[in-house]
């Protein structure tokens, strides 16, 4: 079995350790030993070994996906040349990673939360042809995986897929609140928001947003009255918007 080495243990990390479960095995590399053991314990996680380092990562021979924040890239020293190194950190590039740690091959991963229960939209590039395979055998394990054909459309990508679940969380908690300010309760409530999100995913695979939203659209109807509220917000603005933050925040960690 094929040993992944994850350098982190927060959230992201959690997402892909999880996704991999079972599937490879894994390595956990971090500067906090109890840390490292217990998101072993608590993810239970399969064939997995851990890592503790203050400094000195020897990455010989490694397969390594870098889940940390982009100022703790240079927390540590990496020695030797490692396989492969997936980075799904924002904003820092390809040419940025080679002055830091070798490598015979470098890719870029913006991965999603959806990873946690193998749902995920990774997003990837690499100038390498010879890691795509490699990165799609890892990625689509985690649901499934796209590739962009310049490097700069990463940081566009992610600000999508992947702040996007932040930003259908906040619709998410919006539309329950609704619910319960017309009277329903928060039970009823959040399973109604639940089933509108799982159906509506899976017309989104057969159909274009705005033919869903015009077979949803009746002249006259309560539909369009609540559309022109949403429009009146300048709501589709404010996605678009959110997007262009998230997307300018993400140039400046570069």
């Amino acid at each position: 079995m094929q040993t992944i080495s994850i350098i982190g243990y927060g959230k992201m990390a959690k997402a892909i350790a999880c996704g991999l479960n079972g599937k490879f095995a894994l390595e956990i590399i971090g500067r906090d030993k109890e840390k490292i053991q217990n998101f072993i314990q608590e993810n239970n996680l399969l064939n997995t070994t851990s890592l503790h380092t203050e400094k000195i990562i020897d990455i010989k021979d490694k397969i390594l996906i870098l889940a940390i924040k982009p100022y703790a890239l240079e927390y540590f020293k990496y020695e030797n040349q490692s396989i492969a190194v997936f980075n799904i950190m924002a904003g820092i590039s390809i040419s940025k990673l080679q002055s830091i740690l070798d490598s015979k091959s470098y890719c870029r991963v913006m991965p999603n939360v959806a990873s946690l229960i193998g749902s995920g939209l990774s997003v990837l590039y690499s100038d390498d042809i010879k890691i795509k395979k490699l990165a799609s055998d890892i990625f689509d394990t985690l649901g499934s995986s796209i590739f962009v054909d310049k490097e700069e459309q990463i940081d566009s990508a992610g600000a999508i897929s992947g702040c996007g679940p932040a930003y259908l969380g906040l619709v998410a908690e919006a539309l329950i609140d609704a619910g319960i300010k017309e009277g329903l309760n928060l039970d009823i409530s959040t399973k109604l928001v639940n089933g509108l999100f799982d159906g509506f995913s899976k017309l989104l695979q057969v159909k274009s947003p705005n033919s869903i939203r015009l077979d949803t659209t009746s002249p006259g109807g309560t539909t369009i009255d609540g559309i022109v509220e949403l429009e009146n917000s300048a709501t589709r603005a404010a996605f678009i918007n959110a997007v262009h933050a998230a997307h300018k925040k993400a140039k400046t960690l570069s």
